[in-house]
């Protein structure tokens, strides 16, 4: 997503209902945070150069939430892949087709997916 273009996100009003932001630069977060659905939830895994400002009341109209990880910096990113590499570590997931998403969240819904679903965008 261009976070940049102002015109952009206001086109994407209320469209997504997750943002995970993993940058580590300015933001316009009231532009950014009204993209978000109802309920939406945006997940801080970068950390913006300075304080995060919005305001709390359009968060708490639209029901959103903001949470976060620390998952550490690309050197620790790295060496902790390289070790699942060597070690053949790799994730429980089902993969499906992006075409079968409704079956997926039906399988989610009834609590019979191994792990996490995966979608896969067919090529």
């Amino acid at each position: 997503m261009v976070t940049g273009d102002k015109v952009a996100l206001r086109k994407m009003k209320f469209t997504f209902d997750l943002l995970l932001y993993t940058a580590h630069s300015e933001m316009d977060w009231s532009r950014l945070l009204i993209t978000l659905k109802n309920n939406g939830k945006l997940i801080l895994n970068g950390f913006a150069p300075s304080d995060i400002k919005f305001e709390p009341i359009d968060m708490v109209v639209h029901q959103q939430t903001i949470t976060g990880s620390f998952l550490g910096n690309q050197a620790m990113m790295r060496e902790m892949l390289s070790f699942a590499q060597v070690n053949k570590i790799a994730p429980r997931i089902e993969l499906m087709p992006m075409a079968q998403v409704k079956a997926a969240i039906r399988r989610l819904r009834e609590n019979k997916a191994r792990y996490r679903i995966v979608l896969e965008n067919s090529v």
